[in-house]
């Protein structure tokens, strides 16, 4: 079965992507530390990020698991719209920014066109 891991510190955002996509196996870290950590056990296939993390920065995040693996696929999806920001973000290694103010029913087509 294909993997997701949520690093979202927001449970209810959680709640909304475990809801809104089928046939994954939803994961979930609430920092950055535990996600580090979730994607070293379990290696999901695809990883969906906020930038702000209680611990430490989703862009800290994004390079130490690009380290772990460099395929690793990542989206950071924020409420912090930036073009600095986002030229950083892919920088770091994302493959892809989304605003959270693009809504579920967007985050839930990209992530659909990512795995199938």
């Amino acid at each position: 079965m294909k993997s997701l891991l949520v690093v979202e510190d927001s449970e209810m955002f959680y709640r909304l992507v475990q809801r809104a996509i089928s046939d994954v196996d939803v994961l979930w870290a609430r920092t950055g530390t535990e996600a580090v950590d979730l994607y070293r056990e379990k290696s999901p296939n695809l990883v969906l990020m906020d930038i702000l993390l209680p611990d430490i920065s989703g862009i800290e995040v994004i390079k130490m698991i690009k380290k772990l693996d460099q395929n690793a696929k990542i989206i950071v999806v924020s409420g912090i719209e930036q073009d600095e920001l986002t030229k950083e973000i892919l920088s770091a290694g994302a493959i892809e920014f989304l605003s959270k103010n693009a809504g579920i029913n967007y985050l839930k087509k990209r992530l659909q066109s990512v795995f199938y």
